[in-house]
Parts: C-alpha cells; structure tokens; sequence
C-alpha cells in the first residue's frame, strides 16, 4: 500500500479510536451529571412529601394538647389551613380507626364511618403504622371516592400520668398525585432536555407510573431511589436526543477524516518533493541521464546483490568533442552531448543502465553481459555516434573509446571496477592514437 495510503489509513484509524473515546466520555461526563439532577430531584421529592405528610403533625399536637378530642368545628378549621396548596385531595380524622371527620366534606362522604381496621386492603398498613409508631404510607392506587393518589397515616399516642401510652387513632391526608408533586418542577427537566419518569410498584406488584414526560429512550436511563414512608420509589432520567450526541460524533469524525486526508496529501507531496530532490541530485541536468552519483549507488547495490551476477561496465569517452566546443562553441556542444546521450540511450534500452559522468564521458552496465557479447555491446555503443550529428547548419562526426570492466572478474565494488574500465579506456584511446597517421 502507498504510504499516503497507509498515513490516511492509519490516521483515520486514530480518529475512530479517539472519536469513540470523547464520545464514550461524553457519555459517561452526561450520565454523571444526570444522576446528579436525579440526586437533586429526588431529594425534592422526600422533602416536599414529608412536608406534606408532616402537616398532621400540628392536629396530632392539638389532639394531645386536647387530651384526645377535637370539635368538628376545630378539625375543619385546622384542616381548612392544611389544605392549602395544590396536591391535597382530603384530610381526615380516625379517632380508633375510624373516620369520624373529614376535610373537605363534599366528594368523601363515602369514607365517614368506615374502619381502617376492617378494611382488607388498608388493614395491613394502619397495623404497621401503629407497629412502628410511624406515619406509613399507601398507594399510589385508585381511591374508593375517586382518583389517584396517596394516603399517609400518622399514628397518634395520648401518654397518661403514669407515663403509659395508649393509641388514639390516626390523622390522615389524601394526596393527589401527579399534582402533589407540582411543586418539584419536572418541567425543568424537560427543559434541560431530559425526559424521566417517576415509578413504584402498585399494590399488586405491577409496575405503576407516579409522573411522567412520555416513554423514555430506550437507552439506558440513570435510576435513583427516592425513599418514601414504607416503600421505595425509582425516578429515571434519560436525554431526550439520546446520550450519544450523533451530530457531535458525525461532525469530530468528518473533521478528523478531513484531517487524515491532508495528512495523506501532505505525505503525498513531501514524497513527490523527495523524489524531486532526489532525481534532481541523481540526474544530469544537460542529458537527463543519471549522474555519477546515482550510477555509484546503483553499481553497489548490484554487487551488495543477495547472489552474485555477473555483469559489465563500460567507460565512454567521446573523441574529438574538444573540437566541437573549440569550434562551434559550447552551446554547440552541449547540443551534441544531448544527442550523443540520446543515441546511447537507444542502444541501452531497457537492458542496461546509462549515466553522464563527466563533461563528455558516460558509464554504461548491462546485468548478464561478459566476455565475447560485451565487446560487441562496446562496439554498438561505437557505431552508435558514426552518423554524422546536425550542428548548426553542418554535419559533424566524433567517436567514442570504451573501456570495459567485468564482474566479479575485474572488481568486487563500484570503485574498483570504475578504475579497471577508466584504465581500459585510456588503453584504448593510447592504441587509436598510436594506429592514427602522423601528420
């Protein structure tokens, strides 16, 4: 895989794994503060029901102030002052369990009479009530007079001269629910984005909704109990969009990734940079053949080759070019090393490898090539230059001596086969000059 590919792969990988880390400590940062508004609100709760359970407590002192009585008239005054505020269906009075009087009248009058304890269904709570010597409480459940709601008994004791305690009976409030609880401002719950829902178990184990907003997500809500006289209610808070918060995900993620794209680009360019500024340091400016450098390195990694194959090196030195730039000129001769280097390049092809290094002097090596079939390479890259070369209105024609080097025959490394083919070179150019006719 290219390595831009491999750096936007990787990166991308990078900023899934931290996208889901903040989003997973998003999560975990809401679910804390969550539980703390359920902590709050669950607090408001206890408190505002033992406030409203507690308000019999000034009739249960007027009771034992009384000795254990109390007139209608009082009771309805006393009761009319309790009853204030929203929430409060009826208060009641239960000298021996039995309603003797009831606040507001009108809409109770089926409970007058009755008898705590001979009711199956409330019995089991007033003898718990007078157990503990604490208020207790029943429901929610629908009330024989209608509605919804909730009953707190107080048990009252009258203590005698001798310190003994005899039961009197009980004060009683009715409260309505979800309107008891208006106070609370579950509202603002919904105003924070929350949707919750306040719930216990009915009298007959199934699961009874006291107050809600709606079905919560189905994404696990946080849950707190909210304990109330003899049983245990559970309010559970959720976000209404869900704890994960999608658009935050999907906008870090597009983020990220356009990130991990530029840092793939930017790896792109900085391998195109280097390949530039490599090929520029390893090619010859004039030719666009490598250089001497590029040459050396590639000579050593074929001798540093994991099996030894043998191959040729060739040293060129042109013949007669000094006339050329004596003559012509040097831009003359710099258009006559182009062509030169082009007709090389012709010969060498794909099979070897071909490099400038000096001003008219070019190497050559060919993989494979030895003996009988690497002097006759030598003599096609000769014939090569014997068709004249258009310079500047005129044919012009040079030559070239070849020196030869084989490996492993000649040398081991680049630096010993270079001087054995650069030897040979100047061998050949000795002979030719001895053969030339003196003039």
């Amino acid at each position: 895989m290219p390595l831009p590919a491999v750096a936007f792969v990787v990166s991308a990988l990078v900023v899934a794994v931290l996208v889901t880390y903040f989003a997973w400590d998003d999560v975990r940062t809401d679910r804390n503060e969550a539980m703390r508004t359920n902590q709050v609100y669950s607090t408001r709760i206890t408190s505002l029901l033992d406030s409203l359970f507690h308000k019999t407590d000034i009739m249960e002192a007027m009771i034992i102030a009384d000795g254990g009585g109390l007139t209608e008239k009082t009771f309805i005054d006393l009761a009319r002052s309790l009853s204030e505020g929203s929430g409060v269906r009826a208060i009641q009075y239960l000298p021996d369990g039995i309603v003797r009087y009831v606040y507001p009248f009108e809409g109770n009058e089926p409970t007058l009479g009755s008898n705590i304890f001979e009711n199956p269904a409330r019995r089991d709570d007033a003898l718990l009530a007078l157990e503990t010597k604490q208020i207790t409480l029943s429901g929610p459940y629908v009330l024989n007079q209608g509605g919804f709601g909730l009953v707190a008994r107080n048990p009252i004791f009258l203590t005698d001269a001798n310190g003994q305690e005899t039961f009197w009976g009980f004060t009683v409030i009715v409260l309505d629910l979800p309107a008891a609880l208006d106070p609370i401002l579950f509202s603002d719950l919904e105003e924070k984005g929350y949707r919750f829902e306040l719930y216990t178990k009915g009298e007959d184990g199934a699961h009874l909704t006291i107050a809600s907003s709606g079905a919560l997500p189905e994404n696990d809500p946080v849950t707190y109990t909210v304990p109330v006289p003899n049983h245990d209610w559970t309010l559970s808070v959720a976000p209404d969009a869900g704890w994960v918060d999608w658009g935050k995900v999907v906008a870090t993620g597009a983020v990220g990734l356009l990130v991990s794209l530029l840092l793939g680009v930017v790896v792109w360019q900085m391998q195109v940079k280097r390949r530039f500024l490599h090929e520029l340091a390893t090619t010859d400016e004039l030719t666009n053949l490598h250089n001497r450098r590029w040459f050396a390195e590639e000579i050593g990694r074929w001798c540093a080759g994991p099996r030894e194959v043998p191959f040729s090196l060739f040293y060129l030195d042109l013949d007669g070019f000094k006339a050329v730039n004596d003559t012509l000129g040097h831009k003359q001769g710099d258009e006559l090393l182009v062509q030169v280097a082009d007709r090389f390049r012709s010969v060498c092809g794909e099979a070897g490898i071909l490099a400038r290094v000096g001003g008219d002097e070019f190497v050559a090596a060919v993989s494979g090539l030895v003996g009988d079939d690497a002097r006759e390479f030598a003599n096609r890259l000769q014939r090569a230059l014997e068709e004249p070369f258009a310079l500047e209105d005129c044919q012009w024609t040079i030559g070239a001596s070849v020196g030869l080097a084989a490996y492993p025959a000649d040398g081991s490394d680049y630096d010993e086969l270079i001087r054995v083919a650069d030897a040979s070179m100047y061998a050949v150019k000795r002979t030719a000059k001895a053969k030339s006719p003196v003039r």
